[in-house]
């Protein structure tokens, strides 16, 4: 496990690899949005939001964080919170396209009744960042252990449509053993395109 972790960390903080961003992709941003998310074995679904953002430290690498809220069912009284905070770091693979890793302390609670109940675990995540003209395309995987054989693999995946230099738009998917996520989210980009 510790050999996991430490292999983690120096993929977070891109040891021994070049960390320029690509052209026209930033890591200072704040995003927020609606989720639709479904618990497949509860046959739950739920609306809620997501706020988030990241900021670039230095040289190819950024702080992140980000929490989502749902609340699910007219009347179930269950809702799930997920915060998690980390660093990442950005490797330029072409003028338009980024390798991006990170590792993450995460915290999830969820409340049942008037019940709740909350973890705390470790994610780590792998995934490429394009730009094509206006077009952001983000592809990712998340390892996130909770302990307790709490783990699990998290597949997902965005787009934002830049309408100017600093503000877009876009869908956001994820999909793992528990269920979907999918909605849409509004940027604002406070760093250089």
């Amino acid at each position: 496990m510790r050999k996991h972790l430490a292999l983690g960390a120096a993929l977070a903080l891109g040891l021994g690899t070049q960390a320029f961003a690509a052209d026209g992709l930033s890591y200072n941003l704040i995003e927020g949005g609606y989720i639709r998310g479904e618990v497949d074995d509860l046959g739950l679904e739920g609306d809620g939001f997501s706020i988030g953002g990241s900021v670039e430290l230095g040289q190819g690498v950024f702080g992140f964080a980000s929490v989502n809220d749902i609340e699910y069912g007219d009347n179930s009284g269950i809702s799930s919170n997920l915060f998690n905070a980390g660093l990442g770091s950005h490797w330029s693979l072409s003028p338009t396209l980024d390798l991006v890793s990170g590792v993450s302390w995460e915290r999830i609670e969820v409340k049942a009744s008037g019940v709740s109940v909350s973890d705390d675990g470790i994610g780590l995540n792998v995934g490429l960042r394009g730009v094509f003209d206006r077009l952001e395309l983000t592809g990712t995987v998340k390892y996130s252990d909770f302990g307790h054989n709490t783990n699990d693999f998290t597949l997902g995946a965005s787009g934002r449509y830049y309408f100017t230099d600093a503000f877009a738009a876009g869908p956001d998917i994820s999909h793992n053993d528990d269920g979907t996520n999918w909605g849409i989210s509004f940027r604002y980009d406070f760093g250089k395109r």
